[in-house]
């Protein structure tokens, strides 16, 4: 016996657990279609009993983001599973899923589910900062952990590869840092050291993930930087970062010797930013051809690169 109901049969249960969200729907409206197949042994073929061919609800008018209709087949499942394994992005594998199957109509959430799922079953039994510190070891890199006392949670993490430890022995004069804010799913800022080789080309010295900015934290970081460097080898000359406070803070402590200078992108970014604001630039604004053109553009932008260049 095979029962067929219609997906929005029975009523909406409330969960026990707190939802993430106040403002919750449901597709449960009591919908009582019904559908009673079975195998009939002398033809030995399936006979379907309508019990009741009336739905309560509108019929949607497209399937396309619907949950069953855009479900993953075991095939588009090992599809997304290469690709991740690949470090393509969601939205390129969901565009190679549609090549695949016409007929198919995922959608980008359950692309991202899946993802979910995989990387999860590969982590086992690991934690995420358990399943970070392995692949760590496995390919060798050079980490290490700042916990808190009390809790002995990871509040900043530092690592770096093999090779950007040689390059930074060989290149230490010159380094630039900076953090980046809310890019990941933690919402823990990067704090990122990059050094330059005696050819003017860039190189990755070291990473760290760091719960709180703090000036702290990031005199750890800095601290566990110049442990990659032998005794006797030369020290940062030049720090290059933008106007953080703490991070400045810390480069000071660390770094007594070496000189710290402003970004030039920041800096021009923020005379730019603020030039017209505090300059009182007029900008006559004239109508050709419909559109509004300014008259004065090429003084505007000769006095920008005035007041930036000095």
């Amino acid at each position: 016996m095979l029962e067929l109901v219609c997906e929005r049969s029975d009523e909406h249960k409330v969960p026990n657990r707190k939802v993430k969200h106040e403002a919750t729907r449901s597709r449960k409206c009591g919908c009582l279609f019904k559908v009673l197949g079975y195998v009939v042994r002398e033809d030995n073929a399936w006979k379907l009993t309508i019990l009741n061919g009336v739905h309560n609800h509108e019929m949607v008018p497209y399937v396309a983001g619907h949950l069953l209709a855009g479900r993953l087949m075991e095939d588009d499942k090992k599809i997304v599973h290469d690709l991740t394994n690949s470090s393509v992005k969601p939205k390129y594998i969901l565009t190679n899923l549609k090549k695949k199957r016409k007929e198919s109509m995922p959608n980008i959430k359950q692309v991202y589910n899946e993802r979910h799922k995989f990387k999860k079953a590969k982590r086992g039994d690991l934690t995420e900062m358990q399943y970070l510190i392995s692949k760590f070891e496995e390919n060798g890199y050079v980490y290490y952990i700042s916990e808190k006392c009390e809790s002995k949670t990871v509040q900043v993490i530092f690592w770096t590869h093999p090779m950007s430890v040689k390059l930074f022995k060989k290149f230490p004069t010159v380094l630039l840092m900076d953090s980046t804010y809310k890019t990941n799913l933690y919402r823990m800022s990067l704090f990122e050291i990059v050094g330059v080789t005696s050819t003017y080309l860039t190189y990755s010295v070291g990473f760290a993930f760091m719960t709180p900015e703090k000036e702290d934290n990031f005199t750890w970081a800095l601290q566990m930087l110049l442990k990659l460097l032998e005794p006797n080898s030369d020290m940062p000359k030049v720090v290059v970062t933008d106007k953080d406070t703490s991070m400045m803070n810390a480069v000071a402590n660390v770094l007594p010797d070496s000189s710290a200078i402003l970004c030039y992108f920041h800096v021009g970014k923020n005379v730019r930013a603020r030039i017209i604001i505090h300059c009182k630039v007029k900008q006559n604004v004239v109508v050709v051809d419909g559109q509004k053109k300014i008259v004065d553009e090429a003084k505007h932008s000769k006095l920008v690169d005035t007041i930036f260049d000095a």
